[in-house]
């Protein structure tokens, strides 16, 4: 299970280790400066602040914990969208190589409905369903020519 309780372990959990180890993702993003500053920053604030309230600390105190558990779940779940699109992006590469205009106009429509399929919140068996779907319908009726009014003969 993620941490998050939704399902499975996504690509993020996949790559972690406990959570009192340094993350994969973390040690990565340590790399660029102007993170490493404003967590410096964000530091030296949250003591400042710590500071400022003296005894009266534990209510900040539990709204950071939250803050710190909501920022987790978050990165884990935008890390695990970014692979999926990844992913999904890259297998659609191989094909493009050898694509005529006609094709490449098709893989242009296919990444629109790729896009608007990872985008649309369903479960994965139901977004296979409604291509699957689609695609009946399209290859039931388009073999024939609109008529003028705009329908296909039957």
């Amino acid at each position: 299970m993620s941490a998050g309780g939704r399902g499975p372990r996504g690509p993020y959990a996949a790559l972690g280790r406990e959570r009192d180890d340094e993350h994969p993702v973390d040690l990565a993003l340590e790399r660029l400066a102007p993170l490493r500053e404003l967590r410096a920053r964000i530091r030296d604030a949250a003591r400042r602040l710590a500071e400022a309230l003296g005894e009266r600390r534990e209510p900040w105190l539990e709204v950071e914990a939250l803050l710190n558990d909501y920022r987790a779940a978050r990165e884990e779940a935008c890390f695990d969208l970014g692979f999926e699109h990844g992913l999904a992006a890259g297998r659609a590469q191989a094909p493009r190589r050898t694509a005529s205009r006609q094709g490449q106009e098709a893989l242009a429509l296919a990444d629109r409905i790729r896009d608007e399929a990872l985008l649309a919140g369903l479960p994965a068996a139901a977004v296979v369903t409604a291509l699957l779907e689609a695609a009946r319908a399209l290859a039931l009726g388009l073999t024939d020519p609109p008529t003028p009014t705009g329908r296909r003969n039957p």
